[in-house]
């Protein structure tokens, strides 16, 4: 409970960090996690926005693909240190879902959401966060100029709707403003009967950090040949992992709390 107790607290920590821009200080740095740069407190730059101006502007400015190279050097720092520990440890997205898992979970109960979540559909639609990195970031910022953080409802949550707050009347709406609205909504749904549904699913971040799993310095190793297979550490996995068998799987999340329910210690962090 102590090691969660510990996450809860990085979890915070780094939410207020973000929104240090209240107090005046604004950095050129890159967020490496999820969080609007148009949060009128945040206090660094989106990563998809910069890829997304990088891509966009390729194709008038030969060196703009050089600025490319910056928010993905900063993901790929991170993800080489530690893989997916971001999304456990450090996204205030991944801390608001954190909260809204509770009740996720005790949706889970009922078989028909037990049921939808053991289909056999439910690991192909993991992949469809990597369709919305490389079509909506990428593709279509340099095809067509339509940016995904138009829409985007992390977007909406951490930057419209603080806008929204603190500047009454001179919030002046995008097209996309109800398209954005709509999407958000289907965000809130999601991440209140999906534990970590926004992770698993969609997010285009932890699309370019999972790979990462299976390199990163530190990571989660199970004792297969000791494992007595109780299942307990795949019934509390928030992002739904057989973890007996994930072998560094690309969605673990490092958050530890199948380190923490192994009645054996059998699962460890390790760092190599």
């Amino acid at each position: 409970m102590k090691f969660q107790i510990k996450r809860l607290l990085s979890q915070i920590l780094i939410f207020f960090s973000a929104n240090l821009g209240a107090f005046g200080l604004k950095t050129g740095f890159c967020y490496p996690f999820f969080y609007c740069h148009s949060c009128p407190t945040s206090t660094s730059a989106c990563p998809l926005k910069a890829i997304e101006n990088s891509v966009y502007n390729i194709k008038d400015n030969g060196i703009a693909w050089k600025l490319l190279f910056y928010p993905i050097l900063i993901l790929g720092f991170f993800g080489a240190l530690t893989g997916r520990a971001i999304c456990g440890w450090a996204c205030p997205i991944g801390l608001l879902q954190r909260g809204t898992g509770r009740i996720a979970r005790k949706l889970k109960k009922y078989p028909i959401v037990r049921k939808l979540g053991q289909h056999k559909i439910e690991p192909r639609l993991r992949y469809i966060k990597y369709f919305v990195f490389i079509i909506l970031v990428v593709i279509t910022s340099a095809l067509i100029g339509f940016m995904f953080t138009d829409i985007c409802p992390i977007g909406f949550l951490t930057g419209t709707i603080p806008t929204l707050i603190l500047y009454p009347g001179k919030f002046m709406p995008n097209p996309f403003f109800w398209v954005a609205l709509v999407i958000f909504i289907m965000f809130l749904v999601l991440i209140f009967t999906v534990e970590q549904g926004w992770c698993r699913y969609f997010c285009p971040i932890g699309a370019l950090l999972a790979p990462f799993n299976k390199i990163s310095i530190l990571h989660i190793s199970v004792d297969t040949a000791k494992c007595i297979h109780c299942n307990a550490c795949s019934e509390v996995c928030p992002m739904g992992i057989d973890v007996p068998n994930m072998k560094r799987d690309p969605e673990c999340i490092l958050c530890g709390k199948c380190i923490n329910v192994c009645s054996k210690s059998y699962i460890t962090f390790e760092r190599k």
